[in-house]
């Protein structure tokens, strides 16, 4: 464990929310680097799974769009498709073995907080894939729902509104 204040306050809260979502039934892990948290996502998704994802910049931002793309998995991938194509490749990911996605918030008390314009993260975090990773950094992190539901609405939902074109409400 390193002595920097930043990365000890993120290691004790990444630890309470895991405790958290443990009590509320979730398998939770913490982890202090992108590379950790790459090689853990890719423990969590079985090797010949199909899988794919919605929308999941913190997948992205550790490479796991990327190893899954190069590794021994039936991906779905909508973010190259556009239109009618797209919306398929994203029915289709709720019929995929693994689905992986990260939220807008999540309480300190382990409450996962989403918007989402057309809900497919949503829909696949409650049915469709057996294994539904959530990755999501320190960042999303809020103290109460309230706080959690304040910067999905916020922050999260504004940035993805710029990411994805098209009329959001």
């Amino acid at each position: 464990m390193s002595n920097d204040p930043f990365r000890l306050r993120n290691d004790k809260l990444g630890q309470k929310v895991v405790a958290a979502m443990k009590k509320r039934f979730f398998d939770a892990y913490y982890v202090g680097t992108k590379e950790e948290a790459l090689e853990m996502a890719l423990k969590l998704i079985p090797e010949g799974d199909s899988v794919s994802w919605g929308g999941a910049m913190s997948a992205v931002e550790i490479g796991l769009t990327k190893a899954l793309h190069a590794g021994n998995y039936r991906v779905v991938d909508r973010d190259p498709l556009e239109g009618e194509a797209r919306n398929e490749a994203m029915r289709q990911a709720l019929l995929c073995d693994s689905y992986v996605m990260s939220s807008n918030a999540i309480s300190e008390d382990g409450c996962l907080v989403n918007i989402d314009r057309v809900g497919n993260r949503v829909a696949a975090m409650c049915f469709g894939p057996k294994n539904v990773v959530i990755i999501a950094g320190v960042n999303k992190i809020a103290p109460t729902v309230q706080d959690a539901i304040v910067r999905a609405r916020n922050y999260a939902a504004p940035v993805n509104a710029q990411r994805f074109p098209g009329k959001t409400g």
